[in-house]
């Protein structure tokens, strides 16, 4: 067997569908085994493998594990060379399995490989290759220095400039909503961290790998369609963005120290106050600019009011 996919499912039945099938129409020349974890969906997900995608190995836990330790129990009982961590509410549009495949086969100095990712309309979803998290990009992003100063490198962001995603490279980060990685390298680094139960777990990993003296490559030649936050959205309006700064404090904790933790913490606490005192002040003309697609005052007063909450330490702290 080549490759082994791994998929962790939450009730996403109609994307887990699309995915699926879009696996059996875009892979070619590869030997592909689908293992997926279903974490106790309600929505017949399951009913669903079982009709319409037979070849597929469904595991059924009893509870609901998370990502991380889904992603283990499949890759556990996996037997391909690598070992394809992908997303539910993804969409192959090439032959991308064989082409990270063939390139892994091919580059034994690297440990793992991503490819480009594409939001439902069509525009690139810059995660897919990025930087790590530090205080000063997450400052940047957070009182909008990035895109005030584009070119300057004081504040660039984490993701790729513009047009920085469409030649293949190197990179400090790929997605974990697509990222395939050698079977045993993945068996000898034990997998995700299990304290991670959604978000920060590719982050965690790709720094283990990067230690383990190997490289990082993102295909941009490959495409797939990431319907992103499927999950996410049923858990509340700022489960993500808090639960991803969570995420990258406790990484940077664990992999560069308490002072590098603490000063992202602070940038978050920083960039979140600025944002809301900027919103108040703005409200009266906030309304103005509705049509140009600026989020609800509420919405964004409510998901930057939870960022403080969690950077003082009250709200969304980890592991859970």
């Amino acid at each position: 067997m080549d490759v082994s996919v791994c998929i962790v499912n939450w009730n996403t039945r109609e994307l887990l569908a699309r995915c699926l099938q879009s696996i059996r129409q875009h892979t070619d020349g590869v030997a592909v085994e689908v293992i997926v974890v279903d974490n106790g969906s309600s929505d017949g997900s399951a009913a669903m493998i079982a009709l319409g995608f037979p070849e597929v190995r469904l595991i059924e836990p009893d509870e609901n594990l998370g990502f991380a330790r889904g992603c283990n129990l499949a890759a556990a009982s996996a037997s391909g060379q690598c070992v394809l961590y992908l997303n539910p509410d993804t969409e192959l549009a090439t032959n991308a399995i064989h082409g990270m495949w063939q390139f892994l086969m091919n580059s034994p100095a690297y440990g793992a490989v991503g490819c480009r990712l594409l939001n439902t309309d069509g525009s690139i979803q810059p995660t897919c290759a990025a930087a790590l998290p530090t205080p000063r990009n997450e400052l940047s992003a957070l009182l909008f220095l990035d895109r005030l100063f584009p070119r300057s490198r004081a504040f660039r962001p984490r993701e790729l400039a513009d047009g920085g995603h469409d030649d293949s490279r190197d990179a400090e980060c790929l997605s974990g909503a697509c990222m395939m990685l050698p079977r045993a390298l993945a068996l000898r680094l034990g997998g995700f961290d299990e304290h991670l139960f959604m978000y920060g777990e590719d982050l965690d990993l790709c720094c283990r790998i990067r230690r383990e003296g190997l490289r990082l490559r993102y295909l941009a030649s490959e495409t797939i369609y990431h319907h992103e936050g499927s999950a996410s959205r049923k858990r509340g309006r700022s489960f993500a963005p808090t639960r991803q700064r969570a995420a990258n404090h406790y990484v940077l904790r664990k992999h560069f120290g308490r002072a590098s933790a603490l000063g992202y913490r602070a940038a978050v606490l920083v960039g979140s106050c600025v944002r809301l005192l900027g919103a108040i002040a703005l409200s009266p003309l906030w309304a103005l600019g509705r049509d140009t697609g600026r989020p609800a005052l509420g919405a964004f007063i409510g998901r930057h009011a939870d960022l403080f909450m969690w950077s003082i330490g009250v709200k969304g702290r980890l592991p859970r």
